[in-house]
């Protein structure tokens, strides 16, 4: 102790050493006054970051779940029109939160610009038990009673004879609206093909393995296709269809390999018969905007072949209403040999 107080006593008696001791506390001090001021945190602040972040984890962690939960439920749906990332998920979320329609059981309106005013289907049977399960929007899927691989197959072996029926207005490649699966088109292909006894004309090539949507209006589309029908539909009243983003080559229909459900436009009164029989329902966004048309349903998989021949007939009254044309070529009709009307 007695070398201590020495030692303080020398250094207080040394004025230059107390001046240098004095000018280091001020400098202590004012560091220590700029950290309090620029933010620091004190004991209070910490204790405040602590209680809003106790009370904000009951809200996160919920949340957190949630998105989670609805973006692996987005992921199991499989590739469709929508990119299988977080940004695709987020993009869907948008649509659906402010153009998905609830009223999807209900049929789309006739305009005054679409004819003829009734469809291609006069009837249909209703279908056996409930209504599949379907969710999503983009993809957009049958999650419950999922047609099995061989009604896939057959379902696949339909459109390709429908195809085989209709060389000359028909092609398949890879759906315009989803970049998957399998698709029928309405696209005639670079042939004379006869309109009448005496004229004949040259039409379109055929698409490419993934056509590229080229907007047309409905007159413009149906000028383009006006040669192709040899059987036009409704006694030479071509049908007049809303305009339609992949138009041109015109997509018919296309498959959904995950479940064997697939996708079309149809008539409104086609539509209401349709959703009325059981077969199906409108696609949410259908006529919600410039994505799809209002009369674009998605048609559940079929479960036998009595109900595949149901889904021909569909797939031909998609064929009459986006191409103006009547289609050769139920499978049963093929599997016969014979092709008829």
């Amino acid at each position: 102790m007695a070398a201590l107080s020495n030692q303080l006593q020398g250094l207080l008696s040394d004025k230059a050493g107390a001046a240098s001791f004095l000018a280091g506390s001020v400098s202590a001090s004012g560091r220590l006054n700029h950290l309090a001021a620029s933010g620091a945190p004190s004991g209070g602040s910490i204790l405040s970051y602590l209680v809003y972040s106790s009370l904000l984890i009951p809200i996160i962690v919920p949340i957190y779940r949630l998105v989670r939960k609805d973006y692996n439920a987005f992921l199991a749906l499989g590739p469709g029109g929508t990119p299988s990332t977080f940004s695709g998920y987020l993009w869907v979320t948008f649509l659906r939160l402010f153009f998905a329609r609830s009223d999807i059981y209900t049929a789309p309106q006739l305009t005054p610009y679409e004819h003829p005013a009734q469809g291609y289907l006069q009837d249909l049977p209703p279908r056996f038990g409930e209504r599949p399960k379907v969710a999503g929007i983009a993809p957009h899927r049958q999650v419950t009673q999922k047609g099995s691989k061989e009604m896939l197959a057959a379902l696949t072996a339909a459109i390709h004879k429908m195809k085989a029926a209709n060389p000359l207005l028909l092609a398949t490649g890879v759906s315009c609206f989803e970049q998957h699966n399998l698709a029928l088109f309405f696209s005639p292909h670079p042939a004379e093909v006869q309109t009448s006894p005496t004229t004949s004309v040259r039409l379109a090539p055929p698409p490419a393995v993934n056509p590229r949507p080229i907007r047309m209006n409905s007159l413009e589309r149906l000028n383009s296709y006006s040669a192709a029908c040899e059987h036009p539909a409704k006694a030479n009243t071509k049908a007049v269809s809303e305009i339609n983003p992949c138009d041109h080559p015109a997509e018919i229909v296309h498959l959904h390999t995950t479940e064997a459900s697939m996708h079309l436009t149809l008539h409104p009164s086609d539509a209401a018969l349709v959703i009325a029989r059981g077969w199906g329902e409108r696609h949410p966004l259908a006529g919600r905007g410039p994505w799809v048309p209002k009369g674009f349903m998605m048609v559940y998989a079929p479960r036998s072949m009595e109900e595949l021949d149901v889904m021909t007939d569909i797939i031909k009254a998609s064929g009459w209403w986006v191409g103006g044309c009547m289609l050769h070529g139920l499978p049963k009709e093929l599997q016969d040999g014979t092709t008829s009307m």
